[in-house]
């Protein structure tokens, strides 16, 4: 299946990665500010990104794959509980092969019993995506959609007490499917 089985690494970040996190977010919307906003200015650009790192540092990991730093992805529990998405930026030479897909989908296991937000430019098309994992728009801007997953309300531990072993795994799969993952017991 697309992506089941990459495996990468979240390592924590640290400053040493503020150049390649700036170049990694660059190369991911330069194209999307030109296009909304005029020509891409580096001081400028330089100044949103030290505010934008200053303030999701805490919360912000460099994605590792085979060895290689190829990205990095920034997310946080808002005071509301949902879960905000920030940014899951991969550089070009690794997107397309389900990297972004995967944490995407592991993001959504985590925080399964959350809402998960997130925005994007109405450009990218990454839009598909979020759609086919579940998200739907809730709200847009001149230049972003906002999406929304809302939580799943059932709780599995609970029910598992109360249903045999079959009985458990075949609404796991179902829920599974419904989200967006795919269960190799079920194809």
């Amino acid at each position: 299946l697309y992506g089941e089985s990459i495996m990468y690494k979240l390592k924590k970040y640290s400053n040493n990665y503020y150049n390649f996190v700036y170049e990694v977010k660059k190369e991911a919307y330069k194209k999307y500010v030109e296009e909304n906003f005029g020509e891409w200015n580096e001081e400028v650009q330089k100044e949103y990104f030290d505010k934008f790192i200053d303030g999701v540092k805490e919360n912000a990991y460099i994605i590792e794959y085979d060895n290689k730093d190829i990205g990095f992805y920034n997310g946080e529990i808002l005071k509301n509980g949902d879960y905000e998405i920030g940014n899951i930026c991969i550089i070009p030479e690794y997107q397309g092969i389900g990297i972004g897909t995967k944490i995407l989908k592991d993001i959504i296991k985590q925080n399964i019993e959350r809402n998960i937000r997130l925005q994007y430019f109405k450009q990218n098309p990454v839009g598909k995506l979020y759609k086919r994992l579940g998200f739907v728009l809730v709200n847009e801007s001149k230049y972003h959609y906002q999406m929304e997953k809302q939580k799943i309300k059932i709780e599995l531990k609970q029910l598992s007490t109360e249903m045999g072993k079959a009985e458990y795994e075949m609404l796991q799969g179902i829920l599974d499917v419904e989200n967006g993952f795919s269960n190799p017991a079920y194809n």
